[in-house]
């Protein structure tokens, strides 16, 4: 994860740079002559000479009547370039609101117009645009007296400065060629440093927990460290692109892509939290035995609330993440200008959604089954194994999955053999002769029965429960701690008693079918009975 984000880092900035490369007059040609007219026209005349590195051309906008003839040659172009320097960092000009008529902004004063403030120590600087006698616009003499403070305080520092002019000049998407540069190495620096950092902390942090009496803080360390890794190459990253002093639109995607990243990164190790939490109360509870009825039931609420509060933390970081693109925030804000009606045709089309949210929200609180229990729906028995907020999961006895969904719980009945203890009973049935001695049979029953390991040791029964026209029904009655157990001590004692009638007098008293009469074509008695007599 660590490895890969640095490089996801880099291609959106290079996909997210362009639509901010639009808002300050790049990719425009140069005009012949500079147009001066207006307060807009001046502005742009200024960025696109600068953006071409044309600043003897983009001097021609500044107030220089202050500098020497001589001087104005050399210092102009070093002035504009500085100016422009600092506006790219420290300036976002809209287009919009600056005036394209020749008298410029009334609001603004008479004969100026005013495109913002740039914050220097306790005070601030206006860049406030003028207009001469001739009717031109030019930026006026005190942002241009102010531009060597300004640009000791927000320019490239020592590095930028003794870079080479070809890294200067060159440019894409106004990031200048040493910045790319830059930030190239700000990505490697950031994965290395987080990488290491985060691999020395956990070596550290494992050290100390080991010597402590408990074991989950070592879990604990384990779940947080990738999620530190990358948090930590994050901030590196945030540190080392500041000091390259980006322009205003590209340090805005920076801090676009930092502000997601770190929501990522933060929710990332809140879901590790979850899990590590979850974990820990579930061993916790498995100590505390696993046939407990109140420890199941706590199992079941863990893992409902662990799936909701891993539902609300990706849900907010995904709000979160969408509220830094403009076009979502006002998509919201149309949505919420329109909620009357949205809301009722989003609450008809979620119904059937919400309902099941709520289902499983209700289940986890009422209970009617938990984790752990055995019930039958569906014609088939199983055993709960999970427990979600839409559907629960059902291990039937030949290991087989019915997952059912949890309104299906909450519709129809269902049986729960274990909803107040996991103690069975268990029936056994079987028909022998009429001639059967009932109390042989029980006899060795209760023999058998006391010999298994899976009685729970409660007094077991045999009744003659059906008389049919050639045989007797028994039932043996039995119980168990469970129903795996009921399950093997009902196939024991079936099994144990078909072969006790089988070995009990040669097997006389098994069922057997009786035909007592005269074949039809046998002759009459010489001296019987008259039809009349």
């Amino acid at each position: 994860m660590i490895a890969r984000t640095p490089r996801l880092l880099l291609v959106g900035l290079c996909l997210a740079l362009p639509s901010a490369a639009a808002a300050v007059g790049g990719g425009e040609p140069a005009p012949a002559e500079l147009d001066l007219t207006t307060p807009r026209r001046a502005t742009r005349a200024f960025f696109v000479a600068a953006n071409q590195g044309d600043f003897a051309e983009a001097a021609r906008v500044l107030d220089l009547r202050d500098l020497p003839e001589a001087r104005r040659a050399v210092e102009g172009p070093l002035l504009a370039r500085q100016l422009k320097f600092v506006l790219d960092e420290k300036l976002w000009v809209d287009w919009e609101r600056v005036s394209d008529d020749p008298q410029g902004n009334p609001a603004d004063g008479a004969r100026a117009e005013v495109l913002g403030t740039i914050p220097i120590g306790d005070a601030a600087v206006t860049v406030r645009l003028a207009r001469w006698a001739d009717g031109s616009w030019h930026l006026g003499r005190g942002v241009v007296d102010a531009i060597p403070r300004l640009y000791d305080e927000y320019g490239p520092g020592w590095i930028g400065d003794r870079m080479p002019r070809v890294l200067i000049e060159v440019r894409l998407l106004h990031v200048q060629a040493w910045q790319w540069i830059g930030l190239a190495a700000a990505l490697l620096l950031a994965s290395f440093v987080g990488g290491a950092l985060g691999a020395a902390g956990r070596r550290v942090a494992l050290r100390l927990s080991r010597r402590t009496r408990v074991s989950w803080d070592e879990q604990l360390v384990r779940e947080t460290s990738a999620p530190t890794r990358l948090l930590l190459a994050i901030a590196t990253f945030a540190v080392a692109t500041d000091a390259l002093h980006l322009a205003v639109p590209a340090q805005r995607v920076v801090d676009h892509l930092l502000r997601i990243a770190a929501t990522a990164g933060f929710c990332w190790a809140g879901l590790r939290a979850l899990r590590f939490a979850s974990r820990l109360l579930d061993e916790r509870l498995a100590r505390a035995g696993e046939q407990e009825g109140s420890a199941r039931s706590r199992r079941t609420q863990l893992m409902v609330l662990r799936r909701v509060a891993g539902f609300v933390v990706i849900a907010v970081g995904s709000a979160l993440v969408l509220l830094q693109f403009d076009a979502f925030r006002a998509l919201g804000t149309s949505l919420l200008a329109s909620a009357s009606v949205l809301g009722i045709v989003a609450g008809l089309a979620a119904q059937r959604s919400l309902g099941t949210l709520f289902a499983g929200l209700q289940f986890s609180l009422t209970q009617p089954l938990r984790v752990g229990d055995i019930v039958v729906i569906e014609g088939e028995q199983g055993t709960i194994e999970e427990v979600t907020l839409t559907y629960v999961v059902v291990q039937t006895w030949d290991l087989r999955r019915l997952v059912v969904p949890i309104t299906r719980f909450l519709d129809a009945p269902f049986q729960n053999w274990t909803r107040g203890t996991t103690d069975l009973l268990g029936t056994v049935l079987l028909h022998a002769d009429y001639r059967v001695p009932v109390d042989a049979v029980r006899r060795e029953l209760e023999r058998f029965v006391r010999t298994r390991p899976e009685w729970d040791g409660k007094q077991p029964q045999l009744q003659v429960t059906s008389a049919t026209d050639r045989t007797l029904e028994l039932r043996a009655l039995v119980s168990a701690p469970d129903s795996g157990r009921i399950w093997d001590l009902r196939c024991a004692v079936r099994e144990q008693l078909v072969g006790f009638l089988q070995a009990l007098e040669g097997g006389r008293y098994l069922p057997r079918t009786r035909f007592e009469g005269s074949p039809p074509d046998a002759p009459r008695a010489a001296n019987g009975p008259s039809a009349s007599g």
